[in-house]
């Protein structure tokens, strides 16, 4: 890496979370209600705990970004007014 951050391994554990959400439900929407099913119903605990898991990984890849987004926005800033001062100096004013 080169000071970037890598968000290939958060996005893999999204994906994953993401799959296996898509399974959890699948269990959860066939259960017939007239009767008990525990399967069912540990499918969707299941399911919960893969989107908070998802929305945990997504919020880190939020913090993250932000923060690049913010430290290239002052980079931009301080090389903008670097410039400017420069063509002041230039302009004798």
């Amino acid at each position: 890496m080169t000071g970037r951050q890598d968000y290939a391994e958060a996005v893999v554990a999204i994906r994953s979370h993401a799959d296996d959400l898509g399974g959890f439900l699948a269990t959860w929407s066939a259960r017939d209600d007239s009767k008990p099913d525990a399967r069912a119903r540990r499918a969707a605990s299941e399911a919960v705990t893969a989107i908070d898991a998802a929305l945990r990984e997504l919020h880190g890849v939020r913090a993250r970004l932000v923060g690049e987004i913010r430290d290239s926005d002052d980079a931009t800033a301080a090389r903008a007014d670097a410039l400017l001062r420069g063509r002041r100096e230039g302009d004798g004013s």
